[in-house]
């Protein structure tokens, strides 16, 4: 159902399944999925491609022009949308930029509350939950199942790792381990151990728990030379164990900031 007060311009394709609200612009080469539902005024702007089953609420704006110098208007760049995603009120995402592959993309599963700010090339993972008032600076990537609470700065190139959590209000400007807390509250932004009651909730055992809580230990404040402890943390952990491998691919990755701890 498309509303008759929708503007549609271009190269726009919409299954016959999904829903245009009222007020909505579509200006561009759209692809809107089956089931998709757009609320009223919401923007889908240049090249935008999404999925089965998502929801966009109202004016929310998709597909904008990013806010990078370097960008030229001829610049082939897009937004890619997975399914199942939940965008909520005035959230605004970028289409990406020519400094990485020149999309900003969310995965399937993402729940993106309002007024969150995804700049341009952007990569969520699957089943991410970015909440309100956010704002995530340029070719930053979300793995999957990370938690960011309100409120949080992120600054380009930062890298987030699998289920883990960033406090509320947090200034985030190093990369964050899988299954850790980055904790920034009530003052700088520092590593708190593991993620525990995240992990809980996703079923993970008591004994992998455990096992990455004493990973995360050893870096956990230390001053000590990052290679020095991820060298020690193989020594003394099983590198092959999905979690513990998980963390060690995550911190030897590059990095432009560096690993919170």
């Amino acid at each position: 159902m498309i509303h008759p007060s929708a503007v549609i311009a271009g190269n726009v394709q919409i299954d016959p399944s999904a829903e245009i609200g009222p007020w909505c612009v579509l200006e561009g080469d759209i692809t809107i999925g089956p089931r998709t539902r757009l609320m009223n005024g919401v923007s889908l702007q240049g090249r935008v491609t999404v999925g089965a089953d998502n929801v966009f609420g109202a004016h929310a704006v998709i597909g904008g022009a990013p806010h990078d110098q370097l960008y030229k208007q001829a610049d082939d760049t897009e937004v890619v949308i997975g399914d199942r995603n939940h965008v909520f009120e005035f959230v605004t995402i970028h289409r990406g930029t020519r400094r990485r592959d020149g999309r900003t993309v969310l995965g399937n599963d993402n729940f993106v509350m309002a007024y969150v700010h995804l700049a341009h090339d952007v990569v969520l993972g699957n089943h991410t939950r970015i909440t309100s008032y956010t704002g995530i600076a340029g070719l930053c990537t979300i793995d999957d199942h990370a938690v960011i609470a309100g409120m949080v700065g992120m600054q380009q190139y930062v890298r987030v790792g699998a289920y883990s959590f960033i406090s509320g209000m947090s200034a985030m400007t190093q990369d964050v381990l899988p299954y850790s807390i980055a904790y920034g509250s009530e003052g700088p932004t520092h590593l708190r151990g593991a993620n525990l009651i995240g992990l809980k909730r996703h079923g993970f055992s008591r004994e992998d728990i455990d096992i990455v809580r004493q990973v995360l230990a050893k870096l956990q404040g230390t001053e000590r030379p990052f290679a020095q402890v991820l060298a020690e943390i193989e020594a003394e952990f099983d590198p092959a164990h999905p979690m513990v491998r998980r963390v060690l691919d995550f911190a030897h990755a590059p990095s432009q900031h560096g690993v919170l701890r």
